[in-house]
């Protein structure tokens, strides 16, 4: 994915994709023996002619990362069976840039902090966490008051065990992750991977990887992880009857629903006797992901470099500040010229917001989300561009 691997700093700040900052050690992958069966050894020289690939494309390769705009078009159409005009997506991040910035002045300068700039706001919320023994007990909690209110409010299914743990060996890269039930598997625990910040690192590096678990933005991870999103979302596919809905899946949509999902939350008064902290949560969140949209268009349309990309992050989501970009702002800038896509969080949630609104207007009086999220989630994981069946 990088040539060369970011620090642990830099990578929580990635949310549900980052990788983590270090390599196993012994041989890689680890657990393969050339010697140990014939399968192994093939699997071996596989993966040498890979990184032989890999390593030739690195050095002799085009310099320019951006694939161009008709290309991104072209990527983002055919994966999601929806005709893109980037100008149009790139002003729809824009808009929603400005939003998410106004409800965190909202949450932090005017209720939570006032009289602090959000910046330093922010900075004092993300210092706000349990260390490293609390967090899967926070989690644990969390998990229960999510669901619990879902199934209160019926806006998704519940029914099912979704049990906190720390992120398996093999997981963690992943600060939090989901690892569901398959929609053909027979029915078991789905766990909820939590990955607490190795004891052997530098106190620092610690404190850095645990402020993606603040009182701030963790409740907002669990929405996104357990309830109303992914949990909900895998057992409401376990359900369905047609074999394409149960296996064909969008990532567009697997992730816009659970982004869709926090602010959704927020609307339909989850925590709203709180302080206003789950709401900057949502916003902090927020912003990482619409800024990923942008980016991703700026970047692969050559109107941005990677460093101007990296001044954007630190703008935008406060990684750094403006013109001293933070490495994780680096890190940002750098996977969007790999990642294309991954401006998907905000691209999904957008589309099923205005689907929701289509949905308002075609059924009058008798919309209301319970009914919009079970005939939207009978779909499984359509792309984008077919929701649309769901009030055609």
């Amino acid at each position: 994915m990088r040539s060369t691997w970011p620090s642990v700093r830099s990578i929580r700040c990635q949310r549900r994709s980052r990788r983590r900052a270090w390599e196993p050690p012994g041989a890689w992958p680890p657990g393969l023996d050339a010697d140990r069966s014939d399968i192994e050894a093939k699997a071996l020289q596989a993966h040498a002619r890979f990184v032989e690939h890999i390593a030739a494309a690195a050095e002799h390769g085009p310099a320019d990362a951006a694939l161009g705009g008709p290309a991104l078009a072209s990527l983002l159409s055919a994966s999601e069976a929806v005709p893109i005009d980037l100008s149009e997506l790139g002003k729809q991040a824009d808009a929603e840039r400005d939003r998410l910035r106004e409800m965190l002045t909202e949450a932090c300068a005017r209720r939570l902090l006032p009289g602090v700039s959000v910046a330093d706001a922010v900075q004092r919320l993300n210092a706000d966490h349990p260390d490293a023994d609390g967090v899967l007990d926070e989690a644990r909690d969390q998990t229960e008051e999510v669901l619990a209110w879902t199934k209160r409010h019926d806006l998704a299914p519940t029914d099912g065990e979704c049990l906190v743990r720390p992120s398996p060996e093999s997981y963690r890269w992943s600060i939090a992750s989901l690892s569901p039930v398959a929609p053909y598997e027979p029915t078991s625990q789905t766990f909820y991977n939590i990955t607490p910040p190795d004891a052997s690192w530098p106190e620092d590096e610690q404190e850095g990887w645990l402020e993606v678990f603040s009182r701030t933005t963790l409740p907002a991870i669990t929405i996104h992880e357990v309830a109303p999103g992914h949990f909900s979302h895998f057992l409401a596919m376990r359900s369905l009857t047609s074999d394409v809905r149960k296996t064909l899946h969008s990532n567009s949509f697997i992730e816009g629903w659970a982004h869709y999902c926090e602010e959704m939350a927020l609307q339909e008064g989850f925590r709203d006797d709180d302080d206003a902290r789950y709401a900057a949560g949502v916003a902090i969140e927020g912003l990482v992901r619409v800024t990923r949209l942008a980016m991703a268009i700026a970047l692969h349309t050559g109107a941005l470099t990677v460093a101007e990309a990296a001044e954007q992050f630190a703008i935008n989501t406060f990684y750094g500040t403006p013109g001293n970009p933070s490495q994780a702002a680096w890190s940002e800038a750098r996977r969007g010229t790999f990642d294309p896509t991954y401006g998907r969080y905000t691209w999904g949630k957008l589309e099923i917001l205005a689907l929701r609104e289509r949905a308002r207007a075609a059924w009058g009086a008798d919309f209301g989300l319970p009914r919009f999220h079970r005939e939207l989630l009978a779909l499984g994981s359509p792309p984008l561009g077919l929701m649309a069946s769901l009030i055609a």
